[in-house]
């Protein structure tokens, strides 16, 4: 048995007692002989999560033809991901914005990117201008290769951005180096940033290896050559090769909804039947990732910086021809761990979130009644339902498969700056 399999193993033993004695507390409140029995409860609500569209996650995400698993195409992009080389200033890796320790987030309201220093909540503001934090919450890239597009399902070219306006991870991943804001800095223009990154790394030994065993047809139709090995194909394909393997199978929902009645404690329970009932998150929070992908009018009240092309205001997927002020529904999975929430990290907990959701109103005065999802309206939660709703999203958070080395920083980069973890 692997620590792993033995960790879920010790906690879905735990729950269970939890489970068990709230369903003897269940029987000995009931009265009357068409009392319905707890175990048949657990199966009704599973029944009815699974027909309103929850899904358990699958073990392994989608794979482009193209991009298909390699073990050794992984481990190049795990350490790419880290290596601050990848910046103009070579003080800023992908995972600046994406910290294991904040959940592949960056704990912060508005991510910083180049011209700063320090990490997550206690980086600086960056200088000298025109360089500016980022005008949209960085959201977790964990089980980013599972999005949908536009749909559910898990997809090859699912919806990335925040304003549904990328598809696929393969296409998107290298974006931020020719960020100024993001890697790239001011230390050279944008149309340079891609083949001065591409020089550095030919120019590393431990590079050339890796690449040389990542990409094992090119080493052998055209040697070790740097400049065949090393190219914005290559480097996209290994960076998301390894963001494709961050996925998190294993939360107690996914147990519950694959026959583990003892999977979810009864506020985890309650707090389901509310989720797919009288709050009925479902509405946008379904599937796998519990999102549709799909962007939506919520009328989140608008901070920070805004876009550049609206300066002040983010109209979201209006910028690119769709409905203004429309967001893609984010990915419920992991959620207690990747505050802050929405898409300028308005809403500091989840239980901001909740209040704003159980309002239904439009917190932003240029989004009217008349323009919000139909699925925004007062909810009348509770108190205690909120709290059980909250008690429902600890259970899509996967403890066990973070434990993994794939979650965690190298010990060193071959350009051998400074790990940024």
């Amino acid at each position: 048995m692997t620590p792993c399999v033995a960790l879920r193993r010790a906690d879905r033993a735990r729950r269970g007692l939890v489970v068990i004695a709230a369903a003897a507390a269940f029987v000995c409140a009931c009265s009357g002989s068409d009392a319905v029995q707890p175990e048949d409860a657990v199966q009704a609500l599973r029944s009815h999560a699974l027909a309103a569209g929850l899904a358990p996650m699958p073990d392994a995400p989608p794979r482009p033809v193209d991009n298909p698993y390699n073990a050794d195409r992984v481990a190049l992009g795990r350490l790419l991901f880290f290596d601050p080389i990848l910046s103009g200033p070579r003080n800023v890796a992908c995972s600046t914005c994406h910290l294991p320790r904040f959940a592949f987030g960056d704990g912060r309201q508005f991510p910083v990117g180049a011209g700063a220093t320090g990490l997550g909540p206690a980086r600086t503001l960056p200088s000298p201008p025109p360089l500016r934090p980022m005008p949209r919450n960085a959201p977790t890239v964990m089980n980013v290769g599972l999005f949908g597009h536009l749909g559910p399902d898990p997809s090859v070219n699912g919806t990335m951005f925040w304003g549904a306006d990328a598809f696929g991870l393969d296409d998107q991943v290298l974006g931020p180096i020719s960020n100024d804001n993001e890697m790239r800095g001011l230390v050279y223009s944008k149309i340079d940033a891609r083949d001065s990154v591409l020089a550095r790394l030919r120019a590393i030994p431990g590079y050339v290896t890796r690449f040389a065993a990542a990409y094992p047809d090119i080493a052998h139709r055209d040697g070790t050559s740097p400049d065949q090995l090393i190219t914005s194909t290559t480097l996209r394909h290994a960076l998301a090769a390894y963001l494709r393997e961050l996925v998190t199978p294993h939360a107690p929902l996914d147990d519950f909804l694959e026959g583990d009645d003892h999977a979810l404690t009864a506020a985890e329970q309650r707090g389901m039947a509310l989720f797919i009932g009288k709050a009925n998150c479902v509405a946008c929070h379904r599937g796998p990732l519990l999102s549709d992908f799909t962007p939506h009018v919520l009328g989140v009240a608008q901070v920070g910086l805004g876009r550049d092309s609206t300066p002040g205001d983010d109209i979201g997927w209006g910028e690119h021809g769709g409905t203004p002020y429309a967001f893609r529904t984010p990915s419920l999975r992991q959620v207690t761990l990747t505050a802050p929430y929405f898409h300028d990290g308005v809403a500091t907990t989840l239980q901001d979130v909740l209040e704003f959701k159980n309002r239904g109103t439009s917190a932003y005065d240029r989004v009217p009644a008349s323009a919000l999802d139909p699925a925004m309206h007062p909810l009348g939660l509770a108190t205690s339902e909120m709290t059980d709703l909250l008690a429902f999203f600890h259970a899509l958070t996967d403890s066990v498969s973070m434990q993994d080395s794939l979650f965690r920083a190298p010990a060193a980069v071959p350009s051998g700056l400074a790990v940024v973890q």
